[in-house]
């Protein structure tokens, strides 16, 4: 059943069908994702798509803030006590759920048809060859092993052996025993010594702890296997938690799906990272991880193995098994990631998923990539999937509205460069000297502001740089010591092995030159990098990456935008290899932009949204959602998200530039009104409390210069704005029409005041730039153009 999906429908009474008139107001429960169930309710009270009574309970009410929904802090669990020992116990004369087979190794055959017929009894001897099995439990309430655990019963069975309780009298707790499932295996003896072993070799604080083991012997003193002694860790396996969360009894969410992964992926780092032997778990599912206390522990290690182990034979659940295990039956760290990816994706289909925007999404791509049927295309190892599932939690999070300590990225470099900054800079002279000379008797109708929407250039030259791959064989080229220049291009060593991180470099200078040649190099550079042998996993989105950097440098030398979209394609397989980052989202959102959204992928608000909730800090993406709200004409939810960013950073000081702009400024279109005068007046009070501020204010610190130029294109704005309120007749009415000398004269006030000033601000320009004739003579020209008109 897939979340949110219905349970088995009950009859329709007097065969009523779904749609009918008789059916009644939309379904009042929600789904197990969290979203509302709305689905029609037949007149026998029950919902016909969910199935359940609409006088029933339903499952749990969730809260109304995202905020609320999943644990307060990052990678917590709730605390779960175990069932008291008694409630625990099991009937042993109960289903066995296992495959039986002959305890010989010779025969081996299944005790099923066409050498049985009916049930089969627990114990007996093999049809075929006549070796007595038994799988019924071989210890019974009362018996004590070692004159130190007194058997209380049993409690469960694996596919390789029965599990109970015990009590262990020396300290006086209970403990958890686990023995044969077939007494009279004929590998009983070195099942569980390898299972021993591993317990005792393989010590972490998510793997259940071994504490004793008690060998076993037949009457000739000969051991034929033991039992091991754990500690008992309950019986809250992650099964039951689907189990209850199934009937209602309490609520998955998402974050605690993604808490159990990354505390799962930790214990099985440590198996597949033992030292000079790799262990693959080999049978990870949800039966097999027990939510204990706060966290999870790692139940059932007899499958356990050293990877290319082949005997005994590796026990493996079919509906978690990677593909390839199936036909090599070895089990690999590939396909360990694989049955995480699975039992993640098992959970999930019962966990409240609800989050703004991209929500989940992200969680859902390192699920996919944990499963593809490739090995070579997962995750290169536990570690790194636990960090993107890490950054994919860490996204929902923020999504949700809540804050995390910031982390920094493993395989990116912050951008030293603030993409999309000209919104929040304060024009150069150049703003007023590239105008054309201004008609005096034309309305003063102010420029629009400029979105600054970074160019495909811009983009190439100011994104992330990964971060460079460790286990190149060049990688001590790129440290200071050894002369490195980032802005030169290296040459390969002949003597060395070629480095695909040396040509990933050469890329990067090589798009911060301006010719079609440097671009061919460039090219050049990426297949040579193409064509070094080494591991894909680690290679492919590094290559991805800087193939979209090329098509971004294309689109800028071409001017077509058709690169543009190439350049997207490759983000996407970068974003589908590393879902845990933000580095690809906001390449992503640049593309998206300037492209337009499409229908099939998240939309650039989206993707800037994603970037920005996990990183309050980060100007860029906080100014590519004030260009999407400005080209909405939605001045107040552009300054809302411009006001989200942290203070105390240099792009919060963008930010608030950008901020006092667009409160005065006409925006492109025209499609929101002019600011009130009013308005432009407390902009222009706040500019000047920002003029050379004292170090530690917190606050953009702003030259004498830069606040006249600033405080000049504001005046303007108020001047659009004050002349459009006035009643003047005209072509187009509301202060459009051309003036002339007697209108001019006939100024009110405050238009009269405004003038007189904003003149007096190209004056104080002109004086500043005498240096250039030109220059000092258009901004006299401006002067001119604004001042009222005199009878002089």
């Amino acid at each position: 059943m897939r979340t949110g999906e219905a349970p088995p429908r009950p009859a329709r009474a007097g065969g009523a069908a779904a749609g009918s008139e008789e059916e009644t107001a939309p379904c009042r429960h929600r789904r197990f994702d969290g979203a509302p169930c709305g689905g029609p309710v037949l007149p026998t009270g029950y919902c016909a798509d969910c199935g359940r009574a609409q006088d029933g309970p339903g499952l749990p009410a969730l809260p109304e803030d995202p905020r609320q929904l999943g644990p307060r802090d990052l990678l917590a669990l709730p605390e779960r006590a175990p069932r008291p020992p008694a409630a625990r116990l099991i009937r042993p004369e109960g289903a066995l759920r296992i495959r039986m087979v002959c305890s010989a190794a010779d025969c081996g055959i299944t005790l099923a048809p066409p050498y049985t017929q009916g049930p089969v009894p627990i114990k007996g001897f093999c049809p075929a060859c006549g070796e007595r099995y038994s799988y019924e439990p071989e210890l019974t309430e009362g018996d004590l092993l070692r004159d130190q655990y007194r058997i209380m019963g049993p409690i469960a069975h694996g596919g390789q052996g029965w599990v109970y309780l015990a009590e262990d009298t020396h300290l006086g707790d209970v403990v958890a025993v686990k023995g044969l499932l077939n007494r009279y295996e004929h590998d009983g003896a070195r099942l569980a010594d390898v299972e021993r072993r591993n317990l005792v070799a393989i010590r972490h604080p998510r793997i259940v702890q071994i504490r004793d083991f008690v060998a076993r012997r037949d009457d000739s003193g000969r051991i034929t296997g033991g039992y091991i002694v754990m500690d008992d860790v309950g019986d809250g396996t992650l099964a039951k938690v689907v189990e209850e969360t199934r009937r209602g009894e309490r609520v998955l969410d998402i974050e605690h799906v993604a808490a159990y992964g990354c505390q799962i992926l930790e214990a099985l780092a440590h198996l597949h990272a033992g030292g000079e032997k790799v262990f693959v778990y080999g049978d990870m599912k949800p039966s097999n991880v027990v939510h204990h206390g706060d966290g999870v522990k790692v139940i059932d290690l007899g499958g356990m193995r050293e990877e290319g182990q082949t005997r005994p034979p590796a026990h493996v659940t079919p509906d978690y098994m990677a593909p390839e295990t199936a036909a090599s039956g070895l089990p690999t760290v590939a396909h360990d990631l694989h049955t995480v990816g699975v039992t993640l994706r098992e959970l999930a289909r019962w966990a409240v998923t609800v989050a703004p925007g991209l929500g989940t999404a992200s969680f859902r791509h390192v699920v996919e990539r944990a499963v593809r049927p490739d090995p070579h295309r997962r995750f290169t190892d536990a570690r790194e999937m636990a960090g993107q599932l890490r950054g994919a939690l860490r996204e929902i999070r923020a999504l949700r509205g809540k804050s995390d300590p910031p982390e920094p990225s493993d395989y990116f470099r912050p951008s030293p460069h603030l993409l999309g900054a000209r919104l929040g800079m304060v024009p150069g002279i150049e703003h007023w000297l590239d105008r054309p000379r201004r008609d005096r008797y034309a309305p003063p109708v102010a420029p629009a502001l400029d979105l600054g929407a970074p160019t495909p250039t811009e983009i190439a030259g100011c994104l992330p740089v990964p971060r460079r791959y460790p286990g190149d064989p060049q990688t001590a080229r790129f440290e200071v010591s050894s002369g490195y220049d980032p802005d030169r291009l290296l040459d390969q060593e002949d003597e060395k092995p070629r480095s695909v991180e040396i040509c990933l470099h050469n890329v990067r200078v090589l798009l911060g030159r301006n010719t079609w040649e440097d671009l061919r190099r460039a090219e050049e550079e990426l297949d040579i990098a193409d064509s070094i042998p080494g591991p894909s996993a680690v290679r492919r989105w590094r290559l991805e990456w800087h193939r979209a950097l090329v098509a971004l440098r294309r689109a800028g030398l071409s001017g077509d935008p058709g690169p543009v979209a190439v350049a997207k394609a490759h983000f996407v397989q970068v974003g589908l290899e590393l879902p845990g980052e933000y580095a690809p989202k906001l390449a992503l959102a640049y593309c998206t932009e300037r492209l337009g959204d499409d229908a099939a992928g998240p939309t650039a608000r989206e993707l800037y949204e994603a970037v920005f909730a996990r990183n309050p800090a980060h100007g860029g993406a906080a100014l590519g959602l004030a260009r999407l709200a400005l080209r909405r004409g939605d001045r107040r939810a552009a300054l809302d998200v411009l006001g989200r960013v942290r203070p105390g950073t240099l792009d919060h000081t963008v930010a608030r530039i950008a901020s006092l702009r667009i409160r005065a400024a006409r925006l492109p279109g025209q499609r929101d009104p002019l600011p009130a005068p009013g308005e432009v007046d407390a902009a222009l009070a706040e500019l000047r409390g920002l003029v050379r501020l004292g170090p530690g204010a917190g606050e953009p610190s702003l030259s004498e210069d830069e606040a006249l130029r600033l405080s000049t294109e504001l005046h303007e704005w108020k001047l659009d704005a004050l002349h459009s309120l006035e009643d003047r007749p005209g072509p187009a009415g509301g202060g459009t029409g051309r003036l002339d000398a007697r209108r001019l004269r006939r100024l009110s006030g405050p238009e009269r005041a405004l003038r007189r000033q904003l003149e007096s601000h190209y004056r104080q320009l002109a004086v500043r730039h005498r240096e250039s004739v030109a220059a000092h003579d258009h901004l006299v020209d401006l002067m001119h153009a604004v001042r009222p008109q005199t009878l002089l």
